[in-house]
């Protein structure tokens, strides 16, 4: 019976298999949508901002950023 070596146990080199995975996409949101979710999220009250923020797909970073932009005037409907 053969000796196995530690070089026996290693795998074959050969090309790896193509990522049957696609690659994902950052989305993309349009400031009527981030009016209307920063609108909603601000008139939640405490107990459902978080609700929200999972029926979204959304991170309480994203209403920050998006409250600071209407605030700064660099969110608006007529831009």
């Amino acid at each position: 019976m053969p000796v196995s070596t530690p070089a026996d146990d290693q795998p074959t080199r050969s090309t790896p298999p193509a990522d049957p995975a696609p690659r994902p996409t950052r989305r993309a949101f349009t400031p009527e949508y981030k009016l209307a979710i920063v609108t909603e999220y601000e008139n939640a009250p405490n107990g459902e901002k978080g609700a929200i923020l999972r029926r979204e797909g959304l991170y309480s970073s994203h209403v920050i950023e998006w409250t600071r932009a209407r605030d700064a005037g660099a969110l608006s409907l007529s831009a």
